[in-house]
């Protein structure tokens, strides 16, 4: 599944919208890790971004 990209930065927004359009959920991990997920409902984690700054992610981990 290649819906995002590693050398992109993403607003929050556009993540949730990708997701929204793919039938994926985010998890916010903010608060404990600094990052949010990305998951199949009933699956394991597809994608995490860390928080690289003010509402903007980038892709550090992608499920292969």
């Amino acid at each position: 599944m290649a819906i995002f990209t590693k050398s992109k930065i993403y607003p929050l927004a556009k993540i949730i919208d990708i997701c929204d359009q793919n039938g994926l959920i985010t998890v916010d991990c903010l608060k404990d890790e600094n990052m949010i997920r990305v998951e199949k409902e009933g699956a394991d984690c597809l994608f995490e971004f860390h928080k690289i700054g003010e509402g903007l992610f980038k892709l550090t981990w992608a499920y292969a």
